[in-house]
C-alpha cells in the first residue's frame, strides 16, 4: 500500500468515526437558583426548607444530552427551615453533622432523556460519608435569551429546568429517630429550580459586566436595584 493509499484509507476510517460528543460549561444563575426540600411531620403539615449555599459544574451536549455531565455542591450549613431551633438541630451530629461534614454532593452517571424537554438523571449523593444512587426527573422549562432592554443582562442565553427526586436518609447513615413515632419522617423530598446562563458565549469584557455571570460569585458585584 502506497502512502497517499494508506492516507485515504485513514481519512475515510476517520470519516466513518461518529462526532465526538461536545460539552459546554454553563453557569449557575445564583440569583435563580433554589434547591428545596421536605419531609414528614408526624403526618401533619410537612416541613419544608431549601439549602442557602450551594453551587455546581455544568458541563451540557446539547446535541446528545445523554453526554452531559453535572454536579452539585452543598454547604450542609445552610439549611435553612425557617425555625433557627430545629436548623441547628439539624446541623448537630445527629442529623447533618455539619462540623464533621460540611458538604454534600452530587454527581451525575446517567442521563435518559424521554422527551425532548423531559428526562431523569440518575446521580449519586453523599453524605455524612455515605453514598447512595437518587433519580432526579428533570424538565427544560425555557430556553431563551434575556430581552435587550434589561440592563447588564446581555441578551444572554438562559436554559430553565426543574427537578424532583427523593432520598432515604437513613440510607445516608442519617439515621437519627428520638423516639418510635418521631416527629422526623425518613423519605427527603427534593425540589429543584435553576436557571444556567451561558456565560462562555459572551466575549470577556462583556462577561466581567454581566449580572448573572457574577452575582453571587463576585463579592461587592451589586445586581439589579441594589444600591
Amino acid at each position: 500500500m502506497t502512502l497517499k493509499s494508506l492516507a485515504l484509507t485513514s481519512t475515510l476510517a476517520l470519516m466513518a468515526l461518529p462526532a465526538v460528543a461536545e460539552q459546554t460549561e454553563w453557569t449557575l444563575d445564583l440569583g435563580h437558583a433554589h434547591l428545596g426540600w421536605e419531609i414528614d411531620h408526624m403526618d401533619l403539615a410537612r416541613t419544608a426548607g431549601r439549602f442557602d449555599t450551594f453551587d455546581g459544574t455544568f458541563l451540557i451536549d446539547e446535541e446528545n444530552p445523554e453526554n452531559s455531565a453535572i454536579t452539585i455542591t452543598v454547604d450542609a450549613a445552610s439549611v435553612n427551615s425557617n425555625h433557627i431551633g430545629r436548623d441547628n438541630h439539624i446541623r448537630n451530629a445527629d442529623l447533618l453533622n455539619v462540623a464533621s461534614f460540611p458538604v454534600v454532593t452530587f454527581t451525575s452517571e446517567t442521563i435518559t432523556m424521554t422527551s425532548d424537554t423531559e428526562g431523569t438523571m440518575t446521580g449519586t449523593v453523599t453524605l455524612l460519608g455515605n453514598s447512595a444512587p437518587v433519580d432526579l426527573d428533570f424538565t427544560l422549562i425555557a430556553d431563551r435569551a434575556y430581552p435587550d432592554f434589561i440592563p447588564n443582562y446581555d441578551e444572554i442565553r438562559t436554559a430553565s429546568f426543574e427537578a424532583t427526586g427523593s432520598v432515604d436518609r437513613t440510607v445516608l447513615g442519617m439515621d437519627f429517630i428520638a423516639f418510635p413515632g418521631s416527629p422526623i419522617g425518613t423519605v427527603i423530598d427534593l425540589d429543584i429550580h435553576i436557571d444556567l446562563v451561558d456565560c462562555g458565549s459572551l466575549p470577556e469584557a462583556v462577561q466581567a459586566t454581566n449580572v448573572p455571570c457574577n452575582w453571587g460569585y463576585v463579592e461587592g458585584f451589586t445586581g439589579p436595584n441594589e444600591g
